[in-house]
């Protein structure tokens, strides 16, 4: 199917609602459909972070090093998923790694470009005031909720999302174990255990990487 800028754009949460005329003119200066092969990095730690991205195809993982040096995934990237729309606002350097897994496109959006738009037309800044508000009180509370999940309910609503992502109760892990343990903050030993726990619980099916779930 052949890529739609206007829908490109219209995905972003912070522009869902925005007038016509102010989409188009976000699609005419975004840079669509870059190509990424397989193992390339698309930013490293230190870089400008001065985009917003979105991967239009393939899969990106985002990854820091931890104090010991090994490799820690902090999320994954799908297809249509929006990663740095911070970038948009403020100017700094990015903290960690973005790598594609398998050949990918992203689309961007540079903050330059985007406060051009703003200043010719000043409503969308006022309206991105209250849609950031809503999103700033969203994470606050999920912060709050993270905090008081135990590992096993962690693991398993991150089991749920993938679900959501995939579109499917079934689906191939998209990373190993070892990165998941490190993403939700436990270890190996302790991810094994709460995999058999809702197994035991009949609510996962586990056969390798590949997740249903019941």
């Amino acid at each position: 199917m052949a890529h739609d800028p206007i829908k490109c754009v219209e995905q972003v949460p912070i522009f869902r609602g925005a007038p016509k005329n102010v989409i188009e003119a976000l699609a005419r200066v975004s840079v669509h459909q870059k190509k990424i092969p397989t193992g390339q990095m698309i930013y490293s730690s230190g870089e400008p972070n001065d985009r917003l991205m979105i991967v239009d195809s393939g899969r990106v993982r985002v990854f820091s090093y931890a104090d010991d040096n090994h490799e820690r995934t902090l999320y994954m990237l799908h297809s249509s998923d929006v990663d740095l729309t911070g970038a948009l606002f403020s100017s700094h350097e990015h903290h960690n790694f973005a790598q594609a897994i398998e050949p990918t496109e992203i689309c961007y959006l540079k903050q330059s470009a985007f406060k051009d738009v703003l200043k010719s037309y000043p409503e969308m800044a006022l309206s991105l005031v209250d849609i950031l508000g809503e999103r700033l009180t969203l994470l606050e509370q999920r912060d709050v909720t993270d905090t008081l999940l135990t590992s096993k309910e962690r693991l398993y609503n991150y089991l749920l999302e993938l679900q959501g992502q995939f579109n499917s109760p079934t689906y191939k892990l998209p990373v190993t174990k070892r990165e998941l343990a490190l993403y939700l903050g436990i270890t190996p030993e302790t991810l094994s255990r709460q995999l058999k726990l809702l197994v035991k619980e009949n609510k996962i099916k586990v056969d390798r990487r590949e997740f249903t779930i019941l």
